[in-house]
């Protein structure tokens, strides 16, 4: 029972596959951390000026009423 708990210890097979998922799972959370922090400081308050522009924008009465 020790030579097999030894064996499992030392064995290293598929750890490159464990190694290389959890380096894509920190960079597809930074990558979703930029973007959130992104969305909601950067751009959100630029499509807010873009819309209020928008909307107070007059539109012309072209119906002829």
């Amino acid at each position: 029972m020790k030579n097999i708990f030894k064996r499992f210890l030392s064995d290293e097979r598929g750890n490159a596959f464990i190694e290389n998922g959890l380096w894509i799972i920190v960079v597809v959370l930074l990558v979703a951390g930029a973007g959130y922090a992104l969305a909601n400081q950067g751009i959100k308050s630029k499509f807010d000026q873009i819309q209020n522009q928008v909307t107070s924008t007059p539109v012309p009465n072209i119906s002829g009423q």
